[in-house]
């Protein structure tokens, strides 16, 4: 088997709790539309999927199938989750995670976040250089689980290192099913972390992917995997 080069993350439940800052921000859109608004934990049964879809989970049923409405609540939202995206903090163990992956193989970042907010939060709670890519949602290309960003944030660390990777040279990391989706729909090895937005025996259920309870198991899981 190849030896792994590249490791992609996903930022939400993986790398970062973001839940509380994404929970203020739709709540402000929520009350100022006069809809109910919601807790952190109905927020994590729709995270994953990108604002769109998130937004249209959070509405009202009757709301949800009106395209201009939906539109402009996500505009609102991005409004007010540039105020409240800073309640944000990384994982207990992430950053000396990282640290000790770093010397070992190239590191991304790929979220359903919006595109701004993923590159202002990498640049935020992570050293400079950390990562050769930090990508996020964009109007102008799908979400995960279509493996187009995976496959763009491989021919960067293609082009970083001087020889074409294959999938098979690549992990996927995430907290949730888009991701290990992702990963499939790459041809990339995958494993899950349990310690976001979904429950271990969610993710395990998912596939025979590694599941790590912990970033030290993490980095367990990774080591035997060849870094």
């Amino acid at each position: 088997m190849k030896p792994i080069k590249l490791l992609i993350f996903d930022l939400d439940g993986t790398l970062a709790d973001t839940i509380d800052g994404i929970t203020e921000g739709l709540n402000r859109v929520m009350a100022a539309e006069g809809y109910p608004t919601h807790t952190r934990e109905s927020v994590l049964k729709f995270v994953n999927f990108g604002v769109r879809q998130y937004i249209e989970e959070a509405v009202p049923a009757e709301v949800k199938d009106d395209t201009d409405t939906v539109t402009r609540l996500m505009g609102e939202y991005n409004k007010h989750y540039a105020n409240t995206y800073t309640m944000t903090v990384p994982f207990e163990g992430i950053t000396d995670l990282l640290y000790s992956l770093k010397d070992r193989c190239l590191l991304a970042m790929n979220s359903n976040k919006q595109d701004e907010f993923v590159k202002v939060l990498g640049g935020q709670l992570f050293p400079e250089g950390l990562f050769i890519a930090a990508e996020g949602f964009r109007d102008d290309r799908p979400a995960k689980p279509d493996p187009g960003m995976a496959y763009a944030i491989m021919e960067i660390a293609s082009e970083k290192l001087g020889e074409a990777l294959t999938p098979d040279q690549c992990v996927y990391i995430g907290d949730s099913d888009v991701d290990f989706y992702t990963a499939r729909n790459a041809e990339m090895r995958c494993v899950s972390v349990a310690w976001g937005y979904r429950p271990y025996e969610f993710l395990r259920a998912l596939g025979d992917q590694p599941v790590a309870k912990t970033p030290a198991e993490l980095m367990e899981i990774l080591s035997a995997m060849g870094i």
